[in-house]
Order: structure tokens, then sequence, then C-alpha cells
């Protein structure tokens, strides 16, 4: 079994990462901004979370040194909400941090780095029609966080010349038990949450061209398979996911699992943000074998159901 370093590992995807990799019985060590982890201490127990930042070259050097690290997931980053408020601490923290870990990685001889690009990395042309596209689309960011995720795609392939084995994951919309704020995602997560406990919530207008939601359960499972997989004829791996959701057709899902729930409609985009385009994610199910486990549907069931269980935990509280 690996060694596992997981950055991140307290946010949406990572807690269930470390569940995940603890789950199939590798060893996993989590490096994160705060050691106090209630949520994922609730699914993990007895995580190994240390404090600390990717920022620091040396205390991830001891760390991949000392513990023996065979393999990293790198998931810690500044978000879209927090990249449009700070946005050069955004692409120090994504840019140089993802650089050290590469380097880091090199370095000690770790086996494999898989990290957590974003679709939003791709961005869109006033000319995109709404069709899938593949990992050869043509890159066009128009946010701070987007452009920071292709400069980190952009030395992914630099540092794989260089002989370490990178793999990297363009991470969809994903959602799920886990955290209410920081993220786009986590916006979603809110109306969820609000949706079961019968608050008034607002849903933003996002896209034009369709959402594609992805549970953070299985996002992190896809992450976990691409850091554990056999090498493959590709590193670069859109996420695949069921479809294409309209916004109508996700308020309509929440409200027939929550007939009483009051929605409002907001027509405007939140501010920084900017919708990527609909992927393909064929390349990861030929190569990697990944599917996800939860329709879109059934996800947001399952957190209707846990927040009219668990109403007090709405507030970033444990997430089982």
């Amino acid at each position: 079994m690996g060694q596992i370093l997981v950055t991140g590992g307290t946010g949406n995807i990572g807690m269930y990462a470390v569940a995940e990799f603890t789950r199939r019985g590798h060893d996993v060590t989590v490096l994160d901004r705060n050691d106090e982890a209630p949520m994922l201490t609730a699914i993990v127990p007895d995580a190994d979370v240390v404090a600390g930042d990717i920022l620091d070259v040396d205390l991830l050097t001891d760390i991949v040194k000392d513990r023996g690290i065979t393999h990293i997931l790198h998931l810690a980053g500044y978000l879209g909400p927090e990249s449009v408020n700070f946005p050069i601490k955004a692409l120090d923290v994504n840019c140089r941090g993802t650089a050290n870990i590469f380097a880091v990685a090199l370095a000690q001889g770790v086996k494999r780095v898989c990290w957590s690009s974003s679709i939003a990395a791709v961005g869109t042309l006033p000319d995109y029609d709404g069709r899938p596209v593949d990992e050869n689309y043509r890159i066009a960011p128009t946010t701070t966080y987007g452009t920071s995720k292709y400069y980190s795609e952009l030395m992914t392939a630099i540092y794989r010349e260089k002989g370490l084995d990178a793999t990297c994951v363009r991470v969809a919309f994903a959602f799920g038990l886990g955290k209410l704020t920081g993220s786009w995602g986590a916006n979603y997560n809110r109306i969820i949450y609000n949706a079961a406990v019968g608050r008034p919530s607002v849903f933003p207008s996002w896209a034009k061209t369709g959402i594609q939601m992805i549970y953070n359960k299985d996002q992190a499972k896809f992450c976990v398979d691409a850091t554990l997989a056999p090498p493959s004829e590709h590193w670069l791996f859109n996420t695949p996911t069921e479809r294409s959701f309209t916004e109508d057709e996700i308020i309509a899902i929440i409200r027939d699992l929550a007939p009483d729930c009051d929605i409002s409609r907001d027509m405007k985009a939140p501010p920084g943000s900017a919708f990527p385009p609909n992927v393909d994610g064929a390349r990861a199910i030929r190569e990697i074998g990944f599917h996800p486990d939860y329709t879109v549907r059934a996800a947001i069931a399952e957190m209707v159901d846990y927040y009219r269980c668990h109403p007090d935990q709405g507030v970033d509280e444990a997430s089982r």
C-alpha cells in the first residue's frame, strides 16, 4: 500500500479523497492550512492532519522525506471566490504552490503527483456553441482562477519532461455534503441545505450552455483513481459527468425533492464568475475507467435527506 500525501485534504473534495484512500488501505497524511478539521474527522476519525502551507518548500520536503510519501494528490489552492478578492495571493498559491509540489516530488522520487486543475482553465470564447469539448480544445481562461490553473497545466508538461509522473484532473462543478461557503460549488450546497430545512435561497444565473455537476464523493473517487492508476497514454483528463443540466432542471430536481422550498432566481452571475464550456470526459472513461456512482438527482436526494436529519450541521459542520 502507498504512503499518500493529500494537500487541501479538509476541503469538499479532499475529505472524501482521504476517506477513499483510507478505505483502500493506504496511509494518508493531510497537509492543510488549518489542522482543525471537524468535517474530515467526522468521516475519517483518525485522520493525520499537518498544519502547513504549500508555499513552504522545507515543510513539503520534510513531510515527503520523513514519511516516505509515494504518491501526492494535490488539491490545495485558492478557489474561485477567493481568487476574485485576492488575485495576487491566488496566483502565488495556485501557481508557485503547485510548482513547489512538482519540484519536491521530483527531487524526492515520488511515484506520482495527481493534482486538480479545473474546467475553468478551459474558458470559452464568444463563438462557443455549447458542444462538449475534449482535452485538445483551445484554451481561453477568463478568470484569475482559470488562468492560474492553466499555468499549472503548462508546468505539468514541463515537469513531465524532467521525469516526474504527473497527472492532471480537470475538476468539474463539484457539489455535495460539506462546506457551504468558499467555492462556487459550495453555493449550490447552501441552496440545497436551505431547501432541506425550509430556508429561502437565491439561485444565481451561471450558465448559458448548461452545468456539468458532479457529487463531491464521485469527484474525490476520480482523483484517487487518477492518482493510483497505471501510466496511460495521456496525463490530462476532463472529469466525466452524468450530462449537462440547465439551471431550470437543477431547480426542478431540488423542488421535487423538497416541495416546500423557496428558491428565487437572480439572473446576474456572481462577480468574477465565468462559466466554462461543457467537456467530454471520454478519455478518463477509456484510460482510467472512471464512472460516477451518483446521478445528480441521487446526490441531491442524499443531501436533502441528510440535512433534514441534521439541520444543525448546515454551517460547515460534520458532513456525516
